[in-house]
């Protein structure tokens, strides 16, 4: 009986799992002028950024960004912020975890953030994490 209320568990545990993913995509443009970006910083301590560049005559997308730390002496918390975006700045809370590796990914979905107007830039910008730590701040998106 034990074996049977221990599998019920486990099975229950999984499908609670499985309920809490979702798939989001949308189909970027293809037409146009459509160009790929990309931007990475690594930083040690203090603030960092990742720009997706803005192109004359082009809107700028944020489709998403991952920012990844280790290494804090001390844990603290910190505001990212995604600036230039059509309604203003994204904020987000990010924890420096004192033990193993802290990581926040955003995915815009099931579309992407599209910048507060043409050849805009939008940057992603990391505070500071304090004495010991490195990390790296990553953002991808699109010109169109």
């Amino acid at each position: 009986m034990r074996k049977l209320i221990a599998a019920l568990v486990v099975l229950l545990g999984l499908a609670g799992a499985a309920l809490a993913q979702v798939a989001l995509f949308t189909q970027i443009p293809t037409a146009g002028n459509l160009a790929n970006i990309t931007a990475s910083n690594t930083f040690t301590t203090g603030t960092s950024s990742a720009t997706l560049a803005g192109a004359t005559g082009k809107w700028t997308y944020i489709c998403g960004f991952v920012v990844s730390s280790a290494g804090t002496t001390a844990a603290t918390l910190g505001n990212v912020t995604v600036t230039g975006t059509v309604s203003g700045t994204l904020n987000f809370e990010y924890s420096f975890v004192s033990a193993g590796q802290g990581i926040l990914g955003i995915a815009f979905g099931p579309g992407c953030i599209q910048s507060s107007t043409l050849n805009t830039s939008i940057v992603v910008n990391t505070p500071a994490g304090g004495a010991g730590t490195v990390g790296a701040v990553t953002a991808w998106g699109f010109t169109n």
